[in-house]
């Protein structure tokens, strides 16, 4: 009867959705919503690290090995 037990449990376990942790989970629109009510500051800060890592995406080299 242990068995039976420990299956449900597990199932349960299996069955749950996982944590979100931090903004993978949100869409465009959503993190669009939040940002809105951001500080000017906050913005202009947001903005150049957008910046900076595009720059550096730009530059980068993707090389594949065969």
């Amino acid at each position: 009867m242990e068995e039976k037990d420990t299956n449900k449990t597990s199932q349960n376990i299996l069955n749950e959705d996982a944590p979100a942790y931090g903004f993978a989970h949100k869409s465009e629109d959503e993190k669009l919503r939040e940002n809105i009510y951001r500080s000017d500051k906050e913005k202009l800060l947001v903005f150049t690290k957008m910046l900076r890592l595009n720059a550096m995406l730009k530059k980068a080299v993707i090389t594949h090995k065969s």
